[in-house]
């Protein structure tokens, strides 16, 4: 019995070690990109609708603010992400999709965002912003 508690014990403490510890810098990577994504669907859903920032919905959700808490992203890693983010992204809201609306124009933000959100060059360009190097793919011969 003693051996079981003993076991518990350090196995508490490894967890409690790690949760205090705090995120790693993958766990960093992962909520920088979430960042990205909700903000890339925020700044062209502004473009094609003045009302967006009006509407209750987008006034209450607060999901990039989360990411930032999660990610523990610097005021400075935000801008900088947002400034790329919008770079990237800045003709998304003028193509209009293929796509066959009732309602007249159509648009694809959501899934050109979450392109974004995949991309290698978001992935690389929050890595540079963190100081992570990205491991290079070796080919077998």
């Amino acid at each position: 019995m003693g051996t079981k508690i003993i076991q518990l014990i350090t196995i508490s403490l490894i967890i409690f070690n790690n949760l205090i510890a705090g995120q790693t810098k993958d766990d960093k990577i992962k909520y920088m990109k979430k960042y990205a994504y909700c903000n890339c669907i925020y700044v062209n859903n502004s473009k094609l609708d003045a009302t967006y920032l009006n509407d209750k919905f987008q006034l209450s959700d607060k999901s990039e603010k989360l990411f930032i808490d999660l990610g523990k992203i610097s005021n400075n890693e935000s801008a900088k992400i947002r400034e790329f983010t919008e770079k990237q992204s800045k003709d998304i809201a003028t193509l209009e999709s293929s796509y066959h609306s009732e309602t007249g124009r159509s648009y694809t933000i959501v899934a050109d965002c979450l392109n974004l959100y995949e991309s290698q060059e978001l992935d690389s360009y929050i890595r540079k912003l963190i100081g992570v190097t990205t491991k290079k793919k070796t080919s077998k011969k």
